[in-house]
């Protein structure tokens, strides 16, 4: 009975060591899937932010340019040794401006931030047939062209 004892503990000891194995190389794969799937939620939250951020800078410059009785007031480079950021002051009959500046790597609509990781903030103004603004926008690397064209 000796002989017999020897042999089921060491059969018991070699399928306890395959279990483990075998149970260490699935949890492995089960966090190689999980950490694939969370780097691209990540991928597309990102992608996500950057695209909402974009969207409420159109829609304060749309808000402020379609307002009736709007001229532009003053528009140039926030710091002349950098050419990345501008900014841009528009004024109502009734004397009030909203002003449009990046400074740092923050778009500020007046006081209020509408943009975070722009790396670069253009503003180009065409008077020739009717006042309009050509805005150029890199947010997190990815490049935002539009115009706008005063009432």
């Amino acid at each position: 009975m000796g002989k017999k004892m020897k042999l089921n503990k060491n059969s018991l000891i070699i399928n306890l060591s395959i279990y483990i194995i075998i149970f260490a190389i699935v949890i492995c794969i089960i966090g190689i899937i999980m950490n694939y799937f969370y780097e691209n939620v990540n991928k597309m939250n990102s992608s996500l932010q950057i695209s909402s951020d974009y969207s409420k800078l159109n829609l304060y410059f749309l808000k402020t340019t379609k307002s009736k009785n709007v001229t532009i007031n003053n528009y140039g480079l926030v710091n002349n040794e950098d050419t990345s950021s501008y900014y841009i002051t528009f004024s109502k009959n009734d004397g009030t401006t909203n002003t449009f500046v990046k400074i740092g790597d923050i778009i500020y609509f007046d006081k209020i931030k509408i943009c975070e990781n722009v790396e670069e903030f253009k503003i180009i103004v065409d008077k020739s047939e009717r006042e309009s603004i050509s805005v150029e926008t890199k947010i997190s690397g990815k490049t935002f062209k539009s115009q706008y064209v005063l009432q």
